[in-house]
């Protein structure tokens, strides 16, 4: 059995582990990893860079990390989801998907998935949603509210629940052969700021260090490989930001961007101080926090929706962009290299990658560089040196 993960490890800590644990109990021969890079599903900078957390959930027991593109990395719960399956599809050796979850309720995920993709295929769900649109909600707001009119309550009760479903409805929607395994979720809620002893949320670590500049519910090992690499914080590209919004004059044109935000930017930009306190100010009460985090992301990193259109068309994954692989992972990868549906690239091949990830990779070293006042290698530069953990 070879087992597939959708991560952002931002970072990888105690809870990760449990979860690659878990997999090994599964007998999993290999566990390939779907990460996000330097830009996260929440539309925030990555807390360390995508080779420090690579090597961290390397050493955690993954055996290759593979980098979901930043057009997909920082979009929609549904769109991460489907590029982190086809990723690990089109590697051609995953069999099984594995995600944590509040419910392990495998049969409760494939019948919802299942009457998802019906409801999507009828129409009756865009009905519904379209309903509410007209009615002034936002197409986020409008299709959780439809939703539950159709599926059980639990599924859609958190964040990881919701996660999950969208990986069991792009895997039968595109009758994938893969199958799925849940582990049961545990320690303290997704987006809990507080630590709850060694199994706490990655937004409650990264909290922890901002406020006492100390890793806690992380493995040694781990806490070793973040001593050695430079925290960033989500305010880190707050005057890269502010310029980028001075100087443009229309953003209906980035991904998630509507014509009613656009003026909202550029109405507000004038009390702009930072990214976090920007998204404050910008929200409503049908257009949540995240949600404009992503936007004021896919501006900075000139995502736009003509670009993610194109890139989703094209069947959102076309290369296989690896960060790092162990001792172990190296065993698959001739297998990968013979059956899987892309290319491996060890370093970027600007005739192959997408735009925004070589942007997002300079953006982060550019935020490395000032936080170090030391260069550092880009993604042109960096010697690819994971091999042998």
């Amino acid at each position: 059995m070879v087992v597939g993960i959708v991560a952002e490890y931002n970072p990888f800590h105690n809870g990760h582990r449990l979860q690659i644990d878990y997999a090994r109990k599964l007998n999993a021969s290999q566990i390939i990893v779907a990460m996000s890079g330097s830009f996260t599903q929440r539309g925030e900078i990555a807390c360390f860079d995508k080779y420090t957390r690579a090597k961290a959930a390397l050493v955690g027991g993954a055996d290759i990390i593979f980098e979901i593109p930043t057009i997909f990395a920082t979009a929609s719960a549904r769109e991460f989801a489907a590029a982190g399956v086809r990723l690990l599809y089109n590697t051609g050796v995953v069999d099984t998907i594995l995600f944590s979850a509040e419910s392990n309720d495998k049969d409760m995920f494939i019948a919802s998935a299942k009457k998802l993709v019906e409801l999507e295929s009828s129409g009756e769900l865009d009905e519904h949603i379209n309903s509410l649109v007209s009615e002034g909600k936002s197409y986020a707001f409008a299709r959780a509210a439809a939703l539950k009119n159709y599926l059980p309550e639990e599924i859609l009760s958190s964040p990881n629940n919701i996660l999950g479903l969208e990986y069991c409805r792009y895997i039968f929607a595109n009758n994938l052969n893969l199958d799925i395994n849940i582990m049961k979720r545990q320690g303290n809620n997704y987006n809990d700021l507080s630590l709850s002893g060694q199994l706490s949320s990655a937004s409650a670590i990264r909290q922890h260090y901002k406020i006492h500049h100390e890793y806690d519910a992380v493995s040694d090992e781990a806490k070793a490989i973040y001593e050695q690499s430079t925290f960033v914080d989500s305010n880190d590209i707050s005057a890269m930001l502010h310029y980028k919004l001075l100087t443009t004059s229309d953003f209906s044109k980035y991904l998630d961007c509507t014509s009613d935000l656009s003026d909202r930017i550029k109405n507000n930009l004038k009390d702009y101080v930072s990214f976090g306190q920007f998204c404050e100010l910008l929200k409503t009460k049908n257009m949540e926090y995240s949600r404009i985090s992503r936007v004021l992301c896919h501006i900075l990193l000139d995502i736009t929706e003509e670009d993610f259109t194109t890139a989703k068309d094209n069947g959102y994954i076309t290369y296989l962009r690896m960060l790092g692989f162990s001792k172990n992972g190296s065993h698959i990868l001739s297998k990968i290299k013979e059956n899987g549906k892309c290319t491996i690239l060890t370093s970027p091949d600007v005739d192959i990658i997408y735009p925004s990830e070589i942007l997002s990779s300079e953006i982060y070293n550019a935020i490395i560089i000032e936080k170090t006042g030391a260069s550092n290698p880009n993604e042109f530069t960096r010697k690819f040196d994971l091999v042998n953990l």
